[in-house]
């Protein structure tokens, strides 16, 4: 009967899988026919009462309202961006960094990790997939190459709760949360630089890999060392200093590229006379120094966001306040299954600070935005009921669904769907557990749309295979975080994110089937890496 609880586990995440990733049905009724499944399963296999069943059900509506208190606003910042003109700011991007390979390592794969830094559950991509947008790509495209750069930030990002997550739950002291932070960042650095790469060859294939090499090859090992260096020291900035040395290395490269034109030019006026006369006073280009101050009031509101986050929660004190007070949090009582599976009760579960959560930011941005563009004109002429209507009409289209697949991971969970799965994985696996470790972490992040719930799930469940499998406990749970990096990529509840901030809701499925590939490479690459570490 255990291989056969595990395998009816598998169901609902199979169903799931597989319904967004055919695009037969919408994502809304897939993750509803998904949801139907587990409840079936979990009150006939499981031995759920109703109780359990629908306090799994009101814990995963609040993950869904948790992660819309993000979605919301964010689509917001992207109506009102877009209003003022947001969607003519491709040429100004082009004039600053001609080469398309840097405008894609910038907008998928430094500047995401850099705001998952600070500012994580899908926040980057709701960030970066509209700016994809502007430059030109696609809808789908704009999302997917974020997911795909980003992945390796998530554990260190978000002022390191992924990871504290992970060694908490395992129960790790000082010292084996310290050998946790280098374990996890070796595997994840590998992936920083191949995540860059993979950008690049799905932007444009070898001819794009060639052409971005130079970045690639020098913010690569800045951020992937940055990374190392400071999961070592402060695991919590850790994402948010390797993508500052992205950024900075970007600069730097931007501003030896200028230096080295100007010794040309002036090179090619000495050689040719009447050039230099000519070149005495160049054109003026007003266009040029208009379209970067209408770009900057243009990108006002995503710039006040990172004024707004980066000095409270760079600050131990000030992040402290923030995210511990007005707390907005249901309490739940214990429940449990006819099959001995306790969920013990909570006081304050998944609490929204109303001061420390991102979607306050956002909401933040919005206003200072919107006053920005109305001090300068920006607005002037503005149909602010077609911009509203607009909003309104993005957040019916995400909400329903986001609700359902937060339904769905808290049934899973609080049936002992999940546990359950995880234990027969390990108990078929058996010695060459390890290799299959990181897919454990990425099932669980894949289902339930965060890698710190899955760190939460299986961080104990990891550390306590190791001691059956003879293996490092820090070992197996830095496979399991970084297998939920990957994971959280392709989670349709993150994905829903990216595809609701661009109007593209109806496109999860090709979105998660444009990142299948990459993702198995990335989950291969930290397979790889655990074997390593196991010699």
């Amino acid at each position: 009967m255990g291989d056969a609880l595990w395998l009816a586990a598998l169901l609902p995440v199979l169903a799931l899988f597989l319904l967004v990733l055919l695009g037969r049905l919408k994502t809304v009724w897939s993750a509803a026919t998904a949801l139907a499944i587990a409840v079936v399963l979990a009150v006939w296999l499981f031995e759920s009462p109703l109780d359990t069943l629908a306090t799994g059900v009101a814990k995963g509506l609040w993950l869904g309202l948790w992660i819309l208190c993000v979605i919301v606003p964010a689509l917001l910042l992207y109506r009102l961006a877009s209003a003022a003109g947001m969607d003519r700011l491709g040429e100004t991007f082009a004039h600053y960094l001609p080469r398309p390979a840097d405008r894609v390592l910038l907008l998928a794969w430094i500047f995401p990790s850099f705001v998952q830094g600070v500012a994580g559950f899908g926040t980057p991509i709701a960030v970066c997939a509209p700016l994809l947008l502007l430059v030109g790509y696609d809808k789908v495209r704009a999302v997917v190459l974020p997911l795909v750069g980003y992945h390796w930030s998530v554990t260190f990002g978000s002022m390191g709760s992924s990871f504290y997550m992970a060694s908490l739950t395992a129960g790790f002291g000082v010292t084996a949360q310290d050998a946790l932070a280098t374990r996890t960042a070796a595997l994840l650095a590998v992936n920083a630089v191949l995540a860059g790469g993979l950008v690049l060859l799905i932007d444009g294939g070898l001819a794009r890999l060639r052409q971005g090499a130079p970045l690639l090859l020098t913010a690569g090992p800045a951020m992937a060392g940055t990374l190392i260096v400071g999961a070592t020291a402060v695991p919590a900035v850790a994402s948010l200093a390797a993508g500052t040395a992205g950024l900075l290395v970007l600069v730097s490269k931007r501003i030896i590229e200028a230096r080295q034109r100007i010794d040309n030019d002036a090179a090619a006026s000495s050689a040719d006379p009447a050039g230099s006369e000519n070149s005495e006073n160049p054109p003026h280009r007003p266009s040029q120094a208009f379209s970067a101050g209408r770009s900057a009031i243009i990108l006002a509101p995503y710039g006040y966001l990172l004024l707004l986050v980066l000095p409270i929660f760079l600050i131990p004190p000030s992040r402290q306040f923030v995210t511990g007070t007005l707390e907005l949090a249901p309490a739940f009582g214990q429940t449990m299954t006819g099959r001995g599976w306790v969920n013990e009760p909570v006081d304050a579960y998944l609490p929204i600070p109303l001061l420390g959560h991102p979607g306050s930011y956002i909401v933040l941005a919005c206003a200072l935005g919107w006053l920005t563009y109305r001090y300068t004109g920006r607005w002037r002429g503005t149909d602010n009921r077609a911009v509203i209507r607009d909003w309104l009409t993005a957040v019916r289209g995400s909400a329903p669904t986001t609700l359902l697949l937060g339904a769905l991971a808290m049934v899973l969970v609080d049936s002992g769907m999940v546990t359950t799965l995880a234990t027969g994985i390990a108990d078929v696996a058996g010695a060459s557990y390890p290799v299959v470790a990181p897919a454990v972490g990425a099932v669980g992040s894949f289902m339930t749309g965060s890698s710190t719930s899955s760190n939460a799930l299986f961080a104990a469940l990891q550390a306590e295979v190791a001691g059956l499998v003879d293996v490092r406990p820090e070992l197996l749970v830095a496979a399991q975080a970084a297998g939920s990096n990957v994971g959280n990529s392709i989670a349709p509840v993150v994905v829903l994110i990216g595809a609701a901030a661009v109007g593209a809701v109806d496109s999860v499925g090709r979105i998660i089937r444009r990142c299948l590939l990459p993702m198995f490479v990335l989950l291969l690459a930290v397979v790889g890496g655990v074997l390593v570490q196991l010699t």
